[in-house]
This record gives C-alpha cells, sequence and structure tokens, in this order.
C-alpha cells in the first residue's frame, strides 16, 4: 500500500526543470524598476523557499539542469497576487554589468572582427543570465533558467496582457505589492489570489514589442512558417541540427536523422581550380582562433571577409511549406584536431528566411566567439537552447550593408556550393521560380524592422544603372560600393588576396551572369563597363544629381516603415 501524499509523490523533470515545470516558475525583468520578478501559479507552500540570481555567463546545452539551487540567493520577500493569476516575489536588482550585455553585439565590427580586445573577451561569457530554483528542504521542487532578454518580454507580455483587459501592471501589497512584509492578500480592485476578475491570457509577443532572440525566432515561425532544420518537440522546443553532418539530432539528441527538402554542401576554397581542405602553412587555425581567412591566396574569396577564405565553410538551404526559403551559413571555423573539413567549431553562424511572394525576411546571428558549436545548433525560438548559439537579443546591423539590396547575397565563393541538380544552394534568380530575373517589384521587408533596428537603404534607378538594374536592384552601400567592384575585376582590398587564376577574366567578371560578347577588352567601354562606373560615382557622392534613388519595394508590409 503506497501511503505518501500527492505532495511528497516524486516528479518527473519535465515537471520540474524548465519553463513548463509543474508550479508555473517564471522569471520577468521589470525595466521600470530594474529588478528581476519570480512568478508561480501559487503561493509557496509550507517549508517551500525562493531561490534567484542574475549574473553573466554561457548557457550549455546542459546548463539548466545542472543548476546548483543551494547556491542561489534566498529571496526574502513575501509574494503578492496580480490580475495576471500569478504570484509574483520581488527579487534582486539587475547588475547594469549585467544588462549591458543585451547591447553585446550591437557593434557590426563583429562581423569583421575588427573589435576592442575588452569586447572580445566579454564575449566568453555574453549571456545575462537569471534562474531561479524552489525548494523544500533538499528537494529541488522547480528550477529554470532563461537569459535576461527573454524575461524582459515576458513583462511585456504580461503587461500586454493586463492592458487588453484594462487592468494596469500593478499588485496588491505595498511597494508594488513586493513588500516582505505583507502577504499580498489584501484587495486593490485587481481580485486576489482566489477569486476577483478571470485574469486574462498571455499576449504574443509581435513587431512592435519583441527583444529576446528566442520571442523572435517564434515570431518569425508564425510570420514565416517553420524552418525545415529543427524538427519541432513541443512549444518552444526543437530538435537541434548539425551544421557539418546535416541532419538533425532527434528528441534525444543522439538519434541523427536526414530531413526531407534539406540541401547543404561544403563551400569549396580552390586555389588555381582545384579544391584544398588545408590552410596555408604557418596559418593554422587551431583552438581559440577566430579569423575567416587562412590561405595565402584563393581563387575567390568571401566578401565578408574582403577575399580571404578558409577551407570547410557550411552552407545548406529548405523550403518550408508557406514558401519561405532558409539559409543557414556556418563558417570561421576554428579546428579543434579533426580538420578544417571535419571541424565542427564554427564562429561565425548565421541564418535567414525569405518568403518571396510576400518579402518577409528574418535574419539570426551567433553570438561571435561564444556559440559556436555547430554539431547542435538549436531553433532561435527554442526556449532552452536558443542561447547555447545565437546571441539573447536580436542583431540587426546586417541589414543596412551587406543585405540591404536582397536578402541573398551571391558570390563566386559561395556560389561553389552546389544543390545535387548542379544550382545554387543559396537561391538565386533565374534558377528558382520563386526568383525570376527582371522582377524589380520583388518585394523586401523586415519582420519588426522599425522596433529593432533593421534598415533598407534606397535603391539606384538612375537610367545609367539599368544595364544592371534590369535584373535586380542595386541598393546604397556595399552593394554598388564593394561588392560591385569585387564582382567586376576590381578592388584591390578584394583582389590582394585571390590567385592569378582567379584574376581571369572569365573567373573574376562573374556580373552579368551572361558575358556573351563581352571580353577583356571590351568590357570597360561596353554597357556593363559604363554602368559600372555610374555605380562608382554615386557609390562615392549619393547626392549626385545624375544619380537617383527609390525606396527598395516593401510589397503590402512597410517594413521598416517608408515615410514620405
Amino acid at each position: 500500500m503506497n501511503c505518501s501524499s500527492e505532495d511528497e509523490a516524486t516528479p518527473s523533470e519535465d515537471d520540474v526543470v524548465g519553463v513548463n515545470n509543474a508550479l508555473g516558475l517564471g522569471l520577468r525583468y521589470d525595466d521600470k524598476s530594474g529588478t528581476l520578478q519570480a512568478t508561480v501559479k501559487k503561493p509557496l507552500g509550507e517549508g517551500e523557499s525562493l531561490r534567484v540570481r542574475v549574473r553573466a555567463g554561457k548557457m550549455t546545452l546542459t546548463s539548466q539542469k545542472a543548476i546548483r539551487c543551494e547556491e542561489l540567493p534566498q529571496l526574502a520577500a513575501s509574494g503578492a497576487p496580480e490580475a495576471t493569476g500569478k504570484i509574483v516575489y520581488q527579487g534582486p536588482k539587475v547588475d547594469k554589468s549585467v544588462f549591458d550585455l543585451l547591447k553585446l553585439y550591437d557593434d557590426p565590427n563583429w562581423a569583421t572582427g575588427n573589435v576592442s580586445a575588452a569586447q572580445k573577451e566579454r564575449a566568453k561569457q555574453p549571456d545575462p543570465i537569471v534562474e531561479a530554483c524552489i525548494v523544500k528542504g533538499a528537494a529541488v521542487r522547480a528550477k529554470l533558467q532563461v537569459n535576461l532578454a527573454y524575461a524582459y518580454d515576458a513583462n511585456v507580455k504580461d503587461a500586454a496582457a493586463l492592458k487588453t483587459k484594462g487592468f494596469g501592471l500593478h499588485l496588491t501589497a505595498g511597494d508594488g505589492g513586493l513588500s516582505s512584509g505583507d502577504s499580498g492578500s489584501g484587495d486593490a480592485g485587481t481580485g486576489t489570489a482566489d477569486a476577483g476578475p478571470t485574469p486574462p491570457t498571455t499576449t504574443p509577443i509581435n513587431e512592435e514589442n519583441v527583444s529576446s532572440q528566442i520571442e523572435y525566432g517564434q515570431l518569425c515561425e508564425r510570420e514565416l512558417g517553420e524552418i525545415p532544420f529543427f524538427p519541432k518537440i513541443a512549444d518552444g522546443k526543437y530538435e537541434t541540427f548539425d551544421c557539418r553532418d546535416l541532419v538533425a539530432n532527434g528528441p534525444d539528441d543522439r538519434s541523427p536523422h536526414k530531413i526531407e527538402g534539406v540541401e547543404g554542401a561544403r563551400i569549396p576554397a580552390t586555389v588555381d581550380g582545384v579544391e584544398v581542405d588545408k590552410c596555408s602553412p604557418g596559418r593554422e587555425l587551431g583552438v581559440g582562433s577566430s579569423s575567416y581567412e587562412c590561405l595565402d591566396k584563393a581563387d575567390h574569396g568571401m566578401y565578408l571577409a574582403s577575399g580571404g577564405t578558409q577551407p570547410g565553410p557550411m552552407v545548406l538551404t529548405a523550403k518550408n511549406s508557406k514558401g519561405t526559403h532558409w539559409v543557414l551559413l556556418c563558417r570561421k571555423i576554428a579546428d579543434e584536431g579533426q580538420g578544417m573539413t571535419k571541424s565542427k567549431h564554427f564562429n561565425d553562424m548565421a541564418m535567414l528566411g525569405h518568403n518571396p511572394r510576400t518579402g518577409r525576411t528574418c535574419f539570426f546571428q551567433n553570438s561571435i566567439g561564444s556559440g559556436t558549436t555547430g554539431a547542435t545548433v538549436p531553433h532561435p525560438g527554442d526556449v532552452e537552447r536558443s542561447t547555447t548559439v545565437w546571441s539573447t537579443s536580436v542583431q540587426s546591423y546586417c541589414s543596412g550593408e551587406c543585405h540591404a539590396n536582397s536578402p541573398f547575397i551571391h558570390s563566386r565563393w559561395i556560389d561553389g556550393a552546389k544543390r545535387r541538380d548542379g544550382r545554387t544552394i543559396v537561391p538565386m534568380m533565374g534558377q528558382l521560380a520563386d526568383f525570376p530575373i527582371s522582377n524589380p517589384e520583388a518585394p523586401y521587408n523586415l519582420v519588426a524592422a522599425d522596433h529593432l533596428g533593421f534598415r533598407l537603404p534606397k535603391i539606384l534607378v538612375s537610367e545609367a544603372a539599368a544595364p544592371c538594374t534590369n535584373c535586380h536592384t542595386l541598393a546604397q552601400g556595399a552593394t554598388i560600393g564593394r561588392f560591385s567592384d569585387w564582382s567586376t575585376g576590381s578592388g584591390n582590398e578584394y583582389y590582394s588576396k585571390i590567385t592569378d587564376f582567379g584574376k581571369k577574366f572569365n573567373e573574376s567578371h562573374w556580373m552579368p551572369l551572361n558575358l556573351e560578347g563581352v571580353n577583356e577588352t571590351n568590357f570597360a567601354t561596353s554597357k556593363y563597363g559604363k554602368a559600372l562606373e555610374h555605380l562608382k560615382k554615386c557609390s562615392s557622392n549619393a547626392s549626385d544629381p545624375e544619380c537617383e534613388w527609390a525606396d527598395s519595394p516593401r510589397g503590402s508590409h512597410n517594413n521598416p516603415a517608408v515615410t514620405p
């Protein structure tokens, strides 16, 4: 006969650990007071205590389960009910040094590695971590670890839900209902823990208030459809993906399997037309390295590295049921002993999704320097695992320069990665029905752009640029500056790192795609050469009266907003 009570029954790990714990333990950041708050479904029971901590660190696949609850400071505050139906406990102030980690990757120089030593040191522990436990004696009743940006969004959701129902986000006792000397049983017009108005349902994060990478990932999935690389296990929980072996890892992370529709390939590094798999002697990239390049010269190079490159980067793509094309790029390899083409340590991982019908687009970037494990890349909306690779807050600098003209960037380097049928991994105009050539009105807009700081510069529409723009748009910034040079055989910053083989006309001049009738002798005087001169003029002086500009087509989603 089992005489134990329900309270004494041993809970499962899923009941105890994570955001779906049975006690409803949650964490939110109150930006008005600068403090962390813990929320639960009902007041703590006899003998139960709440422990909370704020710190900088690095979240891993096991760090939530590994929390040592006895090391977390115990809260002395009493809980108070609010109209969300939650009991709220006031936690500690968040130190500015931890809060500032939310903006760590705002500097666009992370893309090239041109950041200070102090920034690189901070990136070793880039995650502003908030964690909590409910314990009763030696027993752990609930355990939770999330990043501060997600806790910020949790507060936004609760505030929005209360506003929708006409409630204010305030509690029932003094000092916001969180003073340690009040049980919170008084009635301030918001109901009590046991009775009162029906609590409002949770309001989803939207494009006007999203902050965390996790909520952004879930918002993008609602807008663009599923990300095929990450099979869904449950709400906010997905399988991880191996960027090198091109497999999902299964619900248990130990059952790798192929995903139908996903295609990927290694981006070849070639020297004199022959693929290489090792760095140049003396330039090896070992553990701790963070460079995009290790070859003295190559036939084609990364635009991001101004022509530098390395063996081993991977790129993959898939199209989902909503017609959205997703691309995941894993590069900036550190060789941990397996070799450059086998290493799964990628210091730079980036992903984007674009729906060519609606123009809706989302960008994701890893925590450069710490979110480097390409063997277990998580869904950015995975509550528990997103921060193991992706940054806590959304990085928005990518659109203004590199991705200003369209979501997908092409070069001879990345287009060396091919699908089984010979088409490029990265979707290219003229190869896929979704991306026709000469479609200047193709929409391009960015999810949550105005709130997060994404931007789309104006595009060049001068008649003199028509030989180029009759195929695709050209935006201010790198597109009509460096990229146009590098795709037409000029620009020493790039070509100083390119082999003589790569400098041959048919290798260096890959724009336009059809070079029929154009050669090394007549390119400069051809319509393309003349258009290129116009691009250079407009790049150096956008206000030149011969340079005509227009807003990038947004489609029905005017985001970022085009103002009169």
